[in-house]
């Protein structure tokens, strides 16, 4: 049985620096590392990006996530463009705009449609048209594709905007449309009702992972265990099995499938600088999943697991199987390993 842990943010980012990992005791994490074949390969998309290469979902202009995550949500992409358009707060800082994505506040469906038909009423001539199958996942409709490409919202979480922005031929026509969409969402009453509520308001929306629908050949006999809406929406349009994530690694060999395990304990963490949630994030990856691998790889019940941090310009993977384990004159600080 193969098993490939994915776990975006194993590798802490910069600005978070040695204090996350300082005095980390993670025994069968440095083990499974120190023992693996480690690669590193281009990238780009991040978890998105990796998720659509595995599952043979060919880039468009952007990796079209829209499209797909729209299906799965109970809509109909048929042969049009979308985007996904993500309600999401804006902050301001300094001299600078921070997202905050929609994992950081409670919206209803109610007030998602509030939004959608002051979006639709203002912007409908111009052939776009909203629709919020979710609370937190919208989706916009365009009558012409653009030439833009797009950064998911995971990416820009917690960072500055600038950098984030879309890019192309059309980009400057849709950064002044997200000044437009600020200014027409700060004038709802919907929003002065949050506000008094001592609730986020919801500012903007987030346009990313635009395109048509993809054709995706179905995949083989991997199952997916996951918790995130894309990867069980990817999954699903290349007839892949999936199931929630379990609370540790042992519910894994109820199946005699190969398992893609999506971990995302560390993300929201990472994302917003949290020193302290990603090291408690990183002590139950320890307990619930490194620690009940490390004795299946070694009992046999695993031939070989893969540990891979998806980037956006690189993925790192370790490579281990049972035999490797034996290669004990293999070792190095948790540090040195992440790097």
């Amino acid at each position: 049985m193969l098993i490939t842990l994915l776990i975006p943010d194993l590798i802490p980012p910069p600005e978070m620096g040695d204090a996350a990992l300082h005095e980390l005791a993670m025994p069968a994490l440095q083990a499974l590392l120190a023992r693996a074949d480690k690669t590193t390969v281009p990238a780009e998309g991040g978890l998105d990006g990796w998720l659509c290469r595995a599952f043979g979902v060919d880039k468009q202009l952007d990796w079209p996530i829209a499209p797909i995550t729209l299906l799965a949500d109970g809509g109909n992409p048929g042969n049009d463009y979308w985007l996904r358009a993500d309600p999401v707060h804006l902050r301001a800082t300094r001299d600078k705009l921070m997202l905050v994505d929609s994992g950081a506040f409670q919206l209803n469906q109610s007030e998602a449609e509030t939004y959608a038909q002051a979006f639709n009423a203002h912007f409908g001539a111009e052939g776009f048209t909203l629709y919020p199958l979710r609370p937190d996942r919208w989706y916009l409709k365009l009558d012409q594709p653009p030439a833009l490409t797009t950064q998911p919202v995971s990416a820009a979480t917690g960072k500055h905007l600038d950098p984030y922005l879309p890019q192309g031929a059309d980009g400057l026509k849709w950064h002044r449309l997200y000044n437009e969409i600020q200014m027409l969402f700060f004038s709802l009453p919907l929003n002065d009702a949050r506000e008094a509520r001592g609730e986020l308001t919801v500012n903007s929306i987030w346009l990313w992972g635009g395109g048509t629908p993809p054709q995706i050949a179905p995949v083989g006999t991997t199952r997916l265990w996951a918790n995130d809406p894309t990867a069980r929406a990817v999954a699903l349009t290349a007839a892949c099995p999936s199931e929630n994530l379990p609370r540790n690694a042992t519910a894994l060999t109820a199946s005699t499938d190969d398992a893609l395990v999506l971990a995302e304990h560390l993300r929201g963490a990472a994302q917003y600088g949290d020193i302290i949630g990603w090291r408690e994030g990183m002590q139950q990856l320890e307990a619930d999943w490194f620690a009940p691998l490390l004795a299946m790889l070694k009992s046999g019940r695993v031939s070989e697991l893969r540990i891979i941090v998806p980037g956006t310009t690189e993925s790192v993977e370790w490579r281990v199987t049972r035999g490797m384990l034996l290669k004990f004159w293999r070792r190095g600080s948790l540090a040195g390993l992440l790097q």
